[in-house]
């Protein structure tokens, strides 16, 4: 059975659909009797309740089918087949079958007002059924409590139905915003990564160019120490942020053990600070640097962010500097903000370092670990000096 198929069942035949095509059947059931009398006896010969109960039942049919897309159009039309052609007890069973199928599908629909007028018109023709019916008012001994049970039962039915949809609405709302949330994450995760391994690897690669082409055997050595610790330190930070992706939240005894404190996990700003204008010292930059020691009383996420900011900001400078070139970094306290500023020289032959992609994702994480404290963040270009400012609600 294709899919489009199921759907337009499963519209058609749950709930509403049950009802009006249910009742259909019912009404055509008995229409048809009263067709085959008909036939048989000919349209003049046959019984004048014969005649009106087929007519009605064929009306009620279309009727109670128009309720498929207009409920309040086909309990209208209803009522008032009821108030004119149901005034007697001639069509019993049909005023019985008539009343207990549109209860029901009045119990379905979604308007209370809609539902409170038919229900009070159902009331208002009993009432004037009893009064003009005489001895055939004693319909309403089971025409009432047959009424009244189709009415509840199916509206009981009906708000099951519907707490059972807005659960299954929460369930769905609750998936999007795992999977949103979950993205999210993914992209925090991403963002990360690229911070650690993009400044660590960066530093490491200059290092081993440095060891390669060095005359010096001592240079040499402290190029492979630079490499060796960074090395240390970046594997660990991997390893702390794997632990956080583990289901079980442990981490494996020698995670923590026989390496340096991994500078990517330092969350102090001030700390970063020092260790980043060193790296840049040892990568032969002359470095300018100014802290203001009341930064650090920014909120340890606030400052993570400033960190990695930073953290990225220096790895630009490693990458795309020009080499032995005057940079700067400033971290200061402004009123309310907090703010971070680089600069660096940059190599105006335009020429792009060997060995180094090219990238771009750098400064749109920046960007967003800015924007999500409420901060600024931007980069320019004048005069062969390249800025990067970012700054944080302080």
């Amino acid at each position: 059975m294709s899919e489009r198929l199921k759907g337009t069942l499963t519209k058609h035949l749950a709930g509403r659909g049950v009802i009006i095509w249910a009742g259909i059947a019912i009404l055509l059931v008995l229409s048809s009797s009263e067709v085959i009398t008909i036939l048989k006896d000919g349209f003049s010969g046959a019984p004048a309740a014969s005649v009106l109960g087929a007519l009605i039942g064929l009306a009620l049919c279309a009727i109670l089918a128009l309720g498929l897309r207009w409920v309040s159009l086909s309990l209208g039309l209803f009522v008032a087949v009821a108030f004119f052609f149901l005034n007697d007890g001639v069509l019993v069973f049909w005023t019985l079958i008539a009343f207990m199928i549109f209860a029901a599908l009045a119990a379905t629909a979604t308007s209370r007002s809609v539902r409170g007028l038919f229900l009070t018109l159902s009331a208002a023709w009993m009432v004037q059924f009893g009064l003009q019916a005489h001895q055939d008012a004693v319909l309403l001994v089971a025409l009432i409590p047959l009424t009244a049970m189709a009415y509840v039962v199916t509206r009981s039915i009906s708000q099951l139905r519907e707490k059972s949809a807005e659960a299954v609405e929460q369930v769905e709302r609750a998936r999007e915003q795992t999977r949103a949330s979950i993205d999210r994450e993914r992209k925090n995760i991403a963002r990360d990564l690229h911070d650690i391994v993009a400044h660590d690897i960066t530093i490491v690669a200059m290092q081993s160019k440095a060891a390669k082409f060095a005359n010096d055997g001592n240079v040499a050595l402290e190029a492979l120490d630079i490499i060796s610790k960074l090395s240390s330190e970046t594997l660990h930070d991997l390893r702390l942020m794997l632990n956080v992706l583990r289901a079980d939240g442990t981490m494996s005894a020698d995670a923590g053990e026989g390496t340096d404190k991994p500078a990517a996990t330092t969350v102090n700003v001030l700390q970063g600070a020092e260790l980043f204008v060193q790296r840049l010292k040892d990568a032969n930059f002359v470095v300018t640097s100014i802290t203001d020691e009341k930064i650090s009383e920014l909120p340890r996420s606030a400052q993570t962010a400033v960190y990695r900011v930073m953290q990225e900001g220096t790895t630009n400078v490693l990458k795309h500097g020009a080499p032995g070139g005057r940079c700067s970094l400033e971290l200061a306290v402004n009123g309310s903000e907090a703010s971070l500023e680089i600069t660096n020289q940059v190599d105006v032959s335009g020429k792009k370092v060997a060995g180094f992609p090219a990238g771009g994702s750098g400064l749109i994480g920046m960007a967003d670990r800015m924007r999500a404290f409420g901060g600024k963040f931007s980069t320019s270009q004048e005069q062969g000096i390249w800025t990067l400012r970012a700054s944080i609600p302080f």
